[in-house]
């Protein structure tokens, strides 16, 4: 393609769905919570301060070395400029950093003493927070997908990971509709994410991006309203009563994906197995950590949304069975298909 290659030129054409829209990687971290230290993207608290990683080990480096630095600006650094360099991505600083560090409330306890517990449980390993950033990061890109792009092809899972293109997707057009058996597909798949967003717009029920209701009112009289509000709402009150985080909502979406099921070899299960208690295991030292003595429990609670999305799966199966003897002209993507009869 050549031109113009800026998001407005593409208009209607066809875009891969690996294509990064070169101003997403700003939106991408603004979405991100920030250092306290720095102002960099930050996943974690460490010794009780809400930072990254970098600024987390300088402060521990000063403190256990017990390194002293002189500021040549008189203490002035956060004064009248950024105090990140642009060019080298790090605080002009020493002095001022580790002063910072001090004044949004960092407290380093010696090893050794009682409160070992404490400073172990306001740390965070290289590896957690990795794991965690990445997939925010993975997560905002998808998040993205969803409400910018739409694709009109039908294909089956078997297709989409077997052929050498992947699939296709065009810029949504202005007030573009999505069918509700479209939407039922997101229903199942994308259930946490759903949930999640509108937990996030502080409502008690799923919607369309739009706002709009997920049931159009013939399907209101055609089935019982207890039924119908228990899949729009279930999830969703059970996400806000958790107030579950964004950080154990991916972390929970690849406890859904690394699933080892049945079918697979004896080779693929062990690999989805290994997987699968990386992200366990994440998801539970960030409870730990986050919510220290209250963290089995916390672990526990977010692990109990399993149950609840597997009763919506069940639900939205039983709903669309019976849709389809209501309305027998109602075609379905094949990959909703599958995904109902898997």
């Amino acid at each position: 393609m050549s031109g113009d290659s800026s998001p407005d030129s593409y208009n209607s054409d066809y875009l891969p769905v690996d294509l990064v829209v070169a101003e997403e990687s700003s939106s991408v971290i603004s979405l991100m919570e920030r250092c306290a230290v720095c102002g960099r993207p930050a996943f974690c608290y460490n010794y009780g301060v809400l930072s990254c990683n970098a600024c987390k080990m300088f402060f521990r480096r000063v403190e256990v070395d017990r390194i002293t630095y002189t500021c040549k600006y008189w203490n002035k650094c956060y004064d009248g400029h950024e105090f990140v360099d642009v060019r080298k991505n790090a605080p002009r600083c020493r002095s001022c950093r580790y002063q910072r560090c001090l004044d949004v409330g960092m407290k380093y306890i010696q090893p050794g003493k009682r409160e070992l517990e404490l400073e172990l449980s306001s740390r965070i390993d290289d590896e957690i927070t990795s794991v965690i950033g990445n997939l925010l990061f993975l997560d905002s890109r998808r998040r993205h997908k969803i409400f910018n792009y739409y694709t009109s092809e039908d294909t089956t899972l078997k297709e989409m990971v077997t052929r050498s293109k992947g699939s296709r997707m065009a810029l949504k057009k202005e007030g573009q509709v999505i069918e509700l058996h479209e939407w039922s597909f997101l229903a199942i798949y994308a259930s946490v994410e759903i949930a999640m967003r509108s937990l996030a717009a502080n409502v008690d029920r799923v919607m369309t991006p739009d706002g709009k209701d997920v049931y159009p009112d013939f399907i209101m009289s055609m089935f019982s309203h207890a039924f119908l509000d228990g899949i729009r709402s279930r999830l969703v009150v059970r996400c806000m009563n958790l107030k579950v985080t964004n950080e154990e909502h991916v972390l929970l979406n690849m406890l859904f994906f690394c699933y080892p099921a049945h079918s697979l070899s004896s080779n693929a299960k062990k690999m989805i197995s290994a997987r699968q208690r990386v992200y366990s295991s994440a998801l539970l030292k960030y409870c730990l950590l986050t919510y220290q003595h209250s963290g089995p429990s916390r672990f526990t609670d977010v692990l109990s949304i399993i149950h609840v999305i597997n009763k919506q799966a069940e639900d939205v199966n039983y709903l669309t069975t019976l849709f389809q003897l209501y309305m027998p002209g109602t075609e379905y993507r094949k990959l909703f298909v599958e995904v109902c009869h898997s």
